[in-house]
């Protein structure tokens, strides 16, 4: 599969073209500027996947198994959920955060795989999770970075990781949860994130924050749409943590997707008992790179990677010439691919819109022993449930009553 996934990534990758950089132009963020990431192309037909957040709204039940590596999932919808490896799920139980992005199928019982992220609350069994955040890059490219070289992050080092970053965000928490710096940087996170707004058609964006890049990219800009604001702040909150006056420069972003490529050839492919049709998800780690790329028929359905660049951080204020160069160099020559892509979107998100609505509206599916009931065209079961013992006739059921009374 390296070969072939480093293939994959590498048509992908060269398909998406490097939009116009936004930063903050009064230069009280000189440590944060964000690339969005366009397709070359789009398709005039939507995807049949939705979001983790989004399947919680339209009924996705999400509940904690007990176990600190475990959540349980009951996805009684017709579509595919996508659980992004950013998801932190929130509730009232222990605060998790996914592992590995994947697939959860329509109709569908299964366990996913998180890792805790608030070392000092026990566990709540059943407790639901109501809804999802994004956690920090620092946090996310750790875990992929465990997960290349173990298969799975070591819980005990990932509480470790959330202690010092709590420490170093000046964020407090009794229960050492690492939502709390986002609540630590509340205000300034609500402020700077309309410096960086999402453009229609978008699939993904670089953040260039200090010396590190991150990267995150989705099959289709609805899947973006619902995650732009979690992913803005995964980034924006590293910027806080880690305040400076450098950040990388463009020259650094044209070769980082083919060093993804590069490192990708030498994978890891994730497994989870749980997870038997959820997409194959691979992780990689090397020369500075951490990735995580989920595939589903030959489909890249998300990508996310982080490239630690030391040394190669300028002065944002020795940059800003060149930057505002690169914004009037986009409206200038791409104004017609961004027009199309528009266009293009405006109709899709009616389409999008008319599938939500109707998965809104669907009765759920009966089940029995956790299987969706499926009958054929005379109403007979059929699938799993069709094997299922069925009741007694009345006569039969009186004669034995009658038997084992006298008996």
């Amino acid at each position: 599969m390296s070969g072939s996934l480093a293939k994959k990534l590498a048509e992908h990758l060269d398909s998406l073209i490097l939009g116009p950089p936004t930063f903050d132009d009064l230069g009280d963020l000189p440590n944060m500027v964000v690339y969005p990431l366009f397709p070359s192309s789009l398709s005039p037909e939507p995807p049949k996947i939705i979001t983790l957040s989004e399947g919680l709204r339209y009924g996705l039940r999400l509940s904690d198994t007990g176990q600190v590596d475990k959540a349980h999932v009951d996805n009684p919808l017709g579509t595919t959920i996508l659980a992004g490896e950013s998801d932190l799920l929130l509730g009232a139980t222990q605060l998790r955060s996914m592992q590995f992005s994947c697939l959860i199928r329509p109709n569908n019982r299964t366990s996913v795989p998180v890792s805790c992220v608030e070392e000092g609350r026990p566990t709540e069994r059943q407790a639901p999770f109501e809804r999802t955040d994004s956690s920090p890059w620092s946090l996310r490219s750790y875990k992929i970075e465990q997960m290349a070289h173990h298969g799975e992050p070591i819980q005990l080092k990932v509480w470790k990781k959330v202690n010092s970053y709590l420490e170093r965000a000046g964020a407090s928490s009794k229960t050492k949860s690492i939502h709390a710096v986002y609540q630590h940087f509340a205000t300034e996170l609500d402020n700077l994130s309309c410096l960086f707004p999402r453009t229609s058609g978008q699939t993904g964006a670089v953040c260039a924050v200090g010396s590190n890049l991150y990267a995150e990219f989705f099959s289709d800009p609805e899947l973006l749409e619902d995650r732009y604001d979690h992913f803005l702040r995964s980034a924006l909150v590293e910027a806080l943590v880690h305040p400076g006056n450098e950040v990388v420069g463009p020259e650094r972003i044209a070769t980082f997707f083919k060093e993804i490529v590069k490192v990708s050839i030498n994978n890891r492919v994730l497994h989870s008992n749980g997870l038997q049709n959820g997409g194959r998800t691979l992780v990689f780690s090397g020369s500075g790179i951490s990735a995580s790329a989920l595939v589903d028929d030959s489909r890249l359905i998300h990508l996310c990677a982080h490239l630690k660049c030391p040394g190669n951080a300028s002065s944002f204020a020795g940059q800003l010439g060149d930057l505002h160069r690169q914004r009037s160099a986009w409206k200038n020559n791409r104004a017609p691919l961004a027009a199309q892509l528009e266009k293009t979107c405006n109709k899709r998100r009616k389409l999008y819109n008319d599938f939500k609505t109707k998965l809104a509206h669907s009765p759920p599916p009966q089940r029995q022993n956790g299987f969706s009931e499926s009958r054929d065209e005379k109403g007979a079961p059929k699938g799993p449930s069709a094997h299922l013992p069925k009741p007694l006739n009345t006569n039969v059921h009186e004669f034995f009553l009658t038997l084992f009374r006298s008996s």
